[in-house]
């Protein structure tokens, strides 16, 4: 696939990727003072949260050149370009305090090699955050069942996803790019009334089929 054929596919992502924010990151790492690199940046909504919070430097990259554009209204930098060719040296000399991939890592190709280039710009003991679709997921079960795999805009079954990644599955994601996993956390949804839902329905015991994502937070050791 060239870069072309890469852009083509970005393109068709729903705008709405390009503009979501999680404020959960927050529970996992403290911006404060840090030199944050956002991979598949979108808009810059998680940057600019992150920098709202008290992070003194946010980069994004990002491939789909209307995103990035909005992009460098929230953020310090944005270097358009695909993960697969970022070039390190694009990204300055002064190494990063943490790393965000938030829902991007699905939808490429060899996320390990994109991650492992991402933590080789991390200072030791910088922090790196990644949320990813579960896809243990109680309703890819009962699709299954139905003998059935739906093609849909978003979500778990989002057409543009290329890898597919089940709780332990992530975890050696991080740890093969050189990381300690120190959090693993299911994530349902930003909406009280239906993650209180989800938990009662799994019976808490349960409640990672019914995680719809999972955040994990990892550090790169000294």
């Amino acid at each position: 696939m060239d870069h072309g054929e890469r852009a083509a596919s970005v393109r068709r992502v729903p705008l709405r990727y390009f503009r979501d924010a999680k404020p959960a990151f927050l529970q996992l790492i403290d911006p404060r003072g840090l030199r944050v690199l956002d991979l598949g940046c979108g808009g810059g909504h998680n940057g600019a949260l992150l920098k709202k919070a008290g992070a003194r430097e946010v980069v994004g990259v990002e491939i789909d050149a209307g995103a990035a554009q909005e992009a460098r209204k929230r953020l310090d930098a944005v270097v358009e370009c695909d993960l697969a060719d970022l070039d390190p040296a694009r990204l300055g000399d002064q190494p990063f305090d943490a790393i965000l991939a938030s829902d991007v890592l699905e939808h490429l190709l060899d996320s390990e090699m994109v991650l492992s280039r991402a933590v080789a710009c991390l200072r030791p003991g910088g922090a790196v955050v990644v949320s990813l679709p579960n896809i243990a997921n109680v309703s890819v079960f009962a699709n299954l069942l139905a003998k059935t795999w739906p093609r849909r805009s978003s979500g778990i079954f989002d057409r543009t996803h290329v890898r597919f990644f089940a709780k332990r599955d992530m975890v050696r994601l991080l740890e093969g790019a050189g990381l300690s996993v120190l959090r693993v956390e299911p994530y349902f949804t930003r909406y009280r009334a239906i993650r209180s839902a989800s938990l009662l329905l799994s019976l808490y015991v349960f409640r990672d089929y019914w995680a719809r994502q999972f955040l994990l937070l990892g550090v790169k050791p000294d």
